[in-house]
């Protein structure tokens, strides 16, 4: 098995075409057919099949693939390795993470590690929990950081504890039912989510199991922060925040606290824990490391929100 054979297979994949995969390698289509048919003739099955559509993968291919986009990220890995070795720091760094991971410490890693390392293309990608563990599952992704409220997660993976969030019920000013006390009391209201519903990890399905309680029945769900903070401040919706939104000093996603207002409810709310999640410190290249390392020393000196906010302070004056 040969490394440009597994190429080959993967761009099959990606583009459906053999027209378009050998345009894509820079190779003529009888030179992808040839390595096509040496690989399934070392394996001894059928990786592809053809239609009027293009080709497919079957499962074997399939199956294959899966650890070859593996394979030809780890190669990526070992040349950026080597380059920064050489003294040539570009590289590429892929990052995942959540909703509520995405504030804290996170923005300013990302700006000191650019000034560190202006030459590494720096991508960061907010996707849910289980899209980020399987990017760094497939190789696509090199580090991430995820909220959950049950603990680390699969033993596939390291899980280094970060900091603790907590969350804040909220709706606007005026809601009718902006000054109950008690969860059960807005069972029955409309809810703003972020989080696909089927999410048991959300912060409203872990608040509702907490609890005990069934989800609401009518609920809104917006993949988008922003469209969401609109739909908060200008509906009756009622919607959770983590501290960082609700009580961030700055920044384009503070709440505006006279367009939405804490409820007081005197039930528990969860909190959520971030970690930095990756594969293994002996496979992270260079340049992970160094991000990581930016990751840790702001986690360890950051202020929770709510204990910085102008209110817990005049309460401790």
């Amino acid at each position: 098995m040969k490394l440009h054979q597994l190429r080959v297979l993967l761009a099959l994949a990606q583009h459906g075409s053999m027209h378009e995969a050998s345009r894509s390698l820079h190779i003529s289509q009888p030179a992808l057919s040839k390595a096509m048919a040496e690989l399934e003739r070392e394996l001894g099955v059928t990786l592809m099949s053809r239609s009027v559509r293009g080709v497919s993968l079957t499962d074997y291919g399939r199956a294959l693939a899966k650890r070859a986009n593996v394979v030809e990220h780890e190669l990526r890995h070992a040349l950026e390795d080597i380059e920064a070795l050489r003294g040539r720091a570009e590289a590429q760094l892929n990052i995942g993470f959540t909703a509520v991971a995405s504030a804290g410490p996170l923005p300013e890693s990302i700006a000191a590690f650019r000034m560190r390392f202006p030459g590494v293309a720096l991508c960061a990608y907010e996707l849910r929990p289980q899209q980020v563990l399987e990017g760094l599952r497939e190789g696509h992704l090199d580090l991430a950081l995820i909220s959950t409220n049950s603990g680390p997660g699969t033993n596939a993976f390291q899980w280094e504890p970060l900091f603790s969030v907590g969350m804040v019920l909220a709706a606007r000013p005026g809601h009718p039912l902006g000054r109950v006390t008690r969860l059960r009391s807005l069972l029955d209201a409309d809810w703003l989510t972020l989080d696909p519903l089927d999410d048991p990890g959300s912060p409203l399905a872990s608040l509702m199991r907490l609890h005990r309680l069934d989800m609401p029945q009518r609920i809104v769900q917006s993949a988008s922060n922003l469209l969401g903070l609109q739909l908060a401040t200008c509906t009756d919706l009622i919607s959770m925040w983590s501290d960082f939104v609700f009580y961030g000093s700055g920044g384009p996603l503070v709440l505006n606290r006279e367009r939405l207002q804490p409820i007081p409810i005197r039930d528990e709310l969860p909190d959520f824990n971030v970690y930095m999640v990756y594969r293994s410190t002996d496979l992270m290249t260079q340049v992970c490391t160094e991000f990581s390392k930016e990751v840790r020393h702001r986690s360890r000196t950051m202020v929770s929100p709510r204990a910085a906010s102008p209110a817990a302070r005049n309460r401790k004056a």
